[in-house]
């Protein structure tokens, strides 16, 4: 069965980022696309509309954006469907509603919405629904263009719903693709015995999954142990060196993930990522 991207729009300069990656993704997968809106004080302004009768009927201006979105989106690409879907209330409220499995297979969002707040990490309300989400959320920085995914990141802090993370991912885009096991540490002692564990989810990997090309990179923090600002720099740091194009998050590494959200070097990972952001359902 094809699968069925959901995609919020705010027709800002990072949500079309995000309708371009997925555009990209959904040609070369032969998936289809429902663009999504929630109207606002600037989309819900009405504009006229001269019906059959010869009478003006007013619109939304929302209305209007996304019909033209996708004749844009399939003017260029004639293979693929794409559907459209405005509506009232808040993104946060009535995206998880209509996320669900068996509509659709997963979210595509830009990191950040038509406001532009730098102070917001990741985009508050990508983060908010990557949260509420029954179904997987990939979130898409800006300026990041779709390519070959060939080589996948997860961090990995040794649970197991980090391999259902691959799992779900490997539902979506399939097997041909490294994978990196990535861990951040602080005691360098420890070293060999984090990559004996990282061997052991090679194995579960390739067993449950069937994902063979696996790779392991560990990297340690320099400085104190309650300075978690650090660990996203070294996250950063191993997907530039690995030249990695998406970065697996499994969500249930909140003693990590709530703190980090709070700190302001985060904001070089999170707010202003290098590579989009899986984030598995919950």
């Amino acid at each position: 069965m094809k699968k069925n991207i959901l995609l919020p729009v705010d027709f800002s300069a990072h949500s079309n980022n995000a309708v371009n990656y997925a555009v990209g993704l959904a040609t070369q997968k032969g998936y289809s696309i429902h663009l999504y809106h929630n109207y606002t004080s600037a989309s819900a302004v009405f504009e006229e509309e001269t019906g059959s009768t010869g009478k003006q009927s007013p619109i939304f201006k929302a209305d209007i954006l996304i019909k033209k979105l996708a004749e844009q989106i399939t003017s260029m690409n004639a293979a693929l469907e794409v559907t459209t879907q405005c509506e009232r209330g808040m993104i946060t409220e009535t995206l998880p509603d209509i996320a669900t499995p068996d509509r659709f297979d997963f979210v595509i969002m830009g990191t950040k919405g038509i406001t532009n707040d730098d102070s917001q990490l990741i985009g508050s309300t990508t983060y908010v629904i990557s949260k509420k989400s029954k179904i997987p959320v990939l979130a898409i920085p800006a300026e990041v263009s779709f390519e070959q995914l060939d080589k996948v990141g997860l961090l990995s802090n040794f649970k197991e719903e980090e391999v259902q993370t691959v799992r779900d991912f490997v539902n979506i885009m399939g097997k041909d693709f490294e994978l990196k096991l990535m861990h951040v540490h602080y005691d360098h002692s420890s070293e060999n015995r984090i990559e004996d564990k990282l061997e052991v989810w090679k194995y579960k990997i390739k067993k449950y999954i069937g994902v063979t090309n696996i790779a392991i990179e560990v990297d340690s923090i320099q400085g104190d142990i309650e300075d978690l600002d650090t660990v996203p720099e070294v996250i950063n740091e191993m997907i530039h060196a690995e030249k990695i194009k998406i970065l697996l998050v499994t969500r249930s590494r909140k003693s990590f993930f709530e703190r980090a959200f709070t700190r302001s070097v985060a904001k070089a990972l999170f707010s202003h990522p290098l590579v989009p952001i899986f984030f598995t359902k919950a």
